[in-house]
């Protein structure tokens, strides 16, 4: 008797719902904050954060006085970003939905943000399509990716050579992180676009201590890991390590993990 393959909000579902991202998203802090101010928010607004995880970009923005809707996918995600929301004593809205399917009307928002979230959606042109329905014309869309050639890409390159084929697996998340790849997802529903590139530093041991907290605290890596031979392990370990070394800076004891964050205007 044959089962259906879980949908892709079931398998984000599973995957977000393993390891700590709540140990991880304070990493991101200084992303959340680059976002908001890149796409100039401002008291008065109305901004929906996708994929907001534990809450920063929401959060940040609220800070500014703005009216802010932050969407997740994972219930656990969500009270995080409550609890978050309560220390830092401001009001969020928050609903428990899906990046390419947001439960909005056209043109809700004056700004639509997603930091490294709605990256995992699938499929990614209906992600795109959405972030474009909900915000309204002339207002700011803004979300940033791992660039292709960053840590985190370059780590699931290694990863994937271990795993067993499979020719329906999605785009790489780190494709949002392509200029070209972008402008074609987001088409002509854009007045202007911008880019631009910047960093984040995971303070780290050595790049053995940065793998074992991306495969105890990541679920994406958590996941991938099951479907690797036992006996490979120790062999893909090694070379994971090998490649984080190439983003480790010795000097300041940390990892560093690029991004580009794009900001378009709505047309």
């Amino acid at each position: 008797m044959s089962t259906e393959p879980p949908s892709p909000e079931e398998r984000a579902k599973r995957v977000w719902s393993l390891g700590s991202y709540p140990d991880i998203a304070p990493h991101f802090l200084s992303m959340a904050a680059h976002l908001v101010d890149s796409t100039a928010v401002t008291e008065g607004d109305t901004v929906l954060d996708v994929a907001c995880g534990t809450g920063n970009v929401a959060l940040t923005a609220a800070r500014r006085g703005a009216t802010v809707t932050g969407l997740d996918l994972v219930p656990a995600m969500l009270e995080v970003a409550r609890e978050n929301a309560t220390i830092a004593d401001v009001d969020v809205e928050w609903h428990e939905g899906t990046a390419t399917d947001l439960p909005f009307e056209d043109g809700a928002f004056d700004v639509t943000l997603s930091c490294v979230g709605h990256v995992f959606a699938e499929p990614p042109d209906a992600a795109a399509r959405e972030l474009l329905r909900v915000t309204r014309s002339g207002g700011a869309v803004g979300f940033t990716s791992w660039t292709p050639s960053s840590v985190v890409p370059a780590m699931g390159a290694v990863v994937r050579e271990y795993l067993p084929p499979n020719p329906d697996a999605p785009d790489p998340p780190s494709l949002w992180g392509d200029p070209t790849v972008v402008r074609d997802r987001i088409g002509s529903g854009v007045d202007e676009t911008t880019f631009e590139t910047a960093s984040v530093v995971i303070l780290a041991l050595s790049p053995a201590h940065y793998w074992e907290h991306a495969t105890t605290e990541s679920g994406l890596f958590i996941v991938a890991l099951e479907s690797v031979d036992q006996a490979d392990r120790p062999v893909l370990r090694d070379e994971t390590v090998e490649t984080i070394g190439q983003f480790f800076n010795e000097r300041r004891n940390c990892v560093s993990m690029e991004y580009l964050l794009t900001k378009a205007t709505v047309a």
